[in-house]
């Protein structure tokens, strides 16, 4: 798994590739907590998960984005996913966290969303 980061304005997109599994999990994890340590606390986070990219994704995967959310919700920010391949998108609807996240069909469309909020 690989982790890309980039910003849009005070929007922090994070592209995630390949397997989120396992130890893969944890290291998303610890990327995003890591991310979020370096805002301001006074700052309320804006990050887009991008996971067209992701071939594959486990229970462990899915911990993940819910504790990275719940951290950016406690902050009063907003996290949004962007980008979910067919299979991803059947495994948030399956575990029902399609009523939890924003999902959007791809990146510029979930940058987008930031305005209507």
């Amino acid at each position: 798994m690989r982790v890309t980061s980039k910003k849009s304005g005070d929007i922090m997109i994070l592209g995630i590739h390949g397997r989120v599994v396992g130890d893969a999990s944890l290291e998303l994890r610890r990327t995003i907590n890591g991310w979020l340590a370096e805002i301001p606390e006074k700052q309320k986070p804006k990050v887009v998960l991008n996971l067209s990219r992701v071939s594959m994704m486990d229970s462990s995967g899915l911990g993940t984005l819910v504790s990275s959310y719940t951290s950016v919700q406690r902050r009063g920010g907003m996290l949004v996913l962007a980008g979910l391949g067919r299979g991803l998108q059947n495994l948030i609807a399956i575990t029902k966290l399609a009523q939890v996240f924003d999902v959007y069909e791809n990146e510029e469309e979930a940058i987008k969303s930031f305005g209507k909020h």
